[in-house]
């Protein structure tokens, strides 16, 4: 599949690079979550045409196909499609899974399909939208799916919180501060003023939270467009409830798998958060587990109704520092300082997110922080500001410290600037103490040439001594 635009040429061929996939498939609450869809609503995926958006090596397409799929489409833009129709045929679903090579947005439908009834896809990104694949689902959706379809995940919410990373800046101190007998306490300096130049992706732990976080955006897939999720703009307040020292804010999000739209359209959608399982009316994994044939078996009891045929079961993925880590962990935005905030008060901000016009798949965002008074509108000379420009290696395009007057740049130059003064304090300090050597080395040589008799004649570039005997200038 050939790329027109360079940077689309470049994000599709990143994911040639197994590495990748290993660490999405060994990410277990990501895979059990979209396999646990499956094992929940196999009677609303079986006999159906399922679209699996960028399927990289197909174990998304795998779960459909042994969730009862009449017939599953794994579109995959990058070079791994070759493996993936491997996978598939080593698995023995050729048969109901057919591989397409190319970019949603371009390709078409076999023969014979004219929509599909389900698309599935793990479009997410660090904080969301990073990478913009959601773009690629939304061409999916408008494409190809059918008016009463399913898309999963179905919703999506983004959330911002305040951070404390004192003790993440404390462990690295003290295990700079003794490497084999030494301090390498500077090391553990320059770490830091590279760390908080840019976004940093982390695990972080509960305690790190300062207060509960606050939604950014929440969307529907069924009804979200491209313009929708291309600029967010919104103004956040978070309650501190004790003293805190902020250091910028960590972003994360939550998908979840629920149908906005039945495939019957004559049905209502009926919604159950709580296992169905134990209605029996549901499907399930034998033993919990995919089977060696790689069937996932839906148990169905011939006395319920056609109605419950129709009940949906709600899957949740979370990524958050309160649920089981994945390979998105949390994205910290930092503060330029380290700001205390005294309980009872209110940190309120306001976040842009703006999708990167150069390169869609990357996104520009800042956070400004305001004052009770202000409702987020304009900036504000006092305000401090925090920005991320899109994680892109197209920073260092940028020299160092640059003048550019973007918000990165700034950043980076106020951080240099304050490096720049503590080191010329430092200098001015070691000059001192120079001086002061220079001038305690001068008095003791006076004092010892007075000691052993020696005179300086200063109208001369020799030393004589009291007996007249001249030694050479050195």
């Amino acid at each position: 599949m050939a790329a027109t635009d360079p940077t689309e040429g470049n994000y599709f061929s990143s994911y040639d690079d197994l590495s990748v996939h290993e660490l999405m498939l060994k990410d277990r609450p990501r895979t059990l979550a979209y396999r646990k869809f499956f094992e929940s609503n196999c009677h609303l995926v079986k006999d159906k045409v399922v679209m699996d958006v960028g399927a990289g090596t197909g174990i998304l397409s795998l779960f459909a196909a042994s969730a009862g799929a009449r017939k599953v489409l794994a579109v995959e833009a990058s070079s791994i499609a070759s493996l993936c129709e491997e996978i598939v045929k080593e698995n023995k679903l050729d048969h109901i899974i057919e591989v397409i090579h190319g970019a949603v947005e371009t390709i078409s439908l076999p023969e014979g399909i004219k929509h599909v009834d389900i698309i599935i896809s793990e479009w997410m990104g660090f904080y969301l939208l990073h990478e913009s694949m959601l773009d690629s689902v939304i061409v999916a959706r408008d494409r190809f799916l059918a008016p009463d379809g399913i898309l999963a995940p179905s919703h999506a919410t983004l959330y911002f919180a305040p951070v404390d990373l004192s003790q993440h800046f404390q462990d690295r101190a003290e295990e700079w501060s003794n490497i084999y007998g030494f301090d390498f306490s500077p090391v553990a300096s320059q770490i830091n003023l590279e760390e908080v130049s840019k976004p940093l992706i982390a695990i972080l732990k509960p305690n790190m939270i300062c207060t509960d976080a606050q939604e950014v955006i929440s969307f529907d897939l069924k009804t979200v467009t491209v313009e929708h999720v291309r600029k967010v703009s919104t103004v956040l307040s978070f309650p501190m409830t004790h003293e805190s020292k902020v250091f910028g804010f960590a972003a994360w999000f939550d998908v979840e798998f629920t149908s906005g739209c039945l495939l019957n359209k004559d049905s209502s959608p009926t919604r159950n958060i709580s296992s169905v399982n134990d209605r029996g009316d549901a499907c399930s994994l034998t033993n919990s587990q995919v089977l060696s044939e790689h069937i996932i078996s839906c148990s169905h009891n011939s006395n319920i109704g056609d109605i419950n045929s129709t009940k949906l079961s709600t899957v949740k993925l979370r990524t958050g520092p309160y649920d089981p880590p994945t390979h998105w962990k949390q994205t910290v935005l930092f503060l330029p300082r380290t700001i205390l905030i005294e309980s009872g008060l209110s940190l309120n901000c306001k976040v842009r997110m703006t999708q990167d016009i150069v390169n869609k798949r990357h996104y520009n965002i800042s956070v400004t922080l305001i004052d009770d008074r202000d409702s987020g509108e304009g900036d504000h000379e006092n305000d401090e500001q925090i920005s991320d420009v899109s994680d892109s290696d197209d920073s260092t395009d940028h020299v160092v410290p640059c003048s550019c007057g973007s918000d990165r740049c700034r950043l980076i130059s106020a951080l240099v600037d304050k490096y720049n003064v503590e080191h010329n304090e430092l200098g001015e300090e070691a000059e001192m103490i120079e001086l002061q050597a220079e001038v305690d080395a001068a008095k003791q040589l006076d004092e010892d040439i007075e000691k052993d008799g020696w005179q300086v004649d200063s109208n001369s570039v020799s030393i004589e001594d009291n007996n007249n005997q001249s030694l050479e200038d050195v």
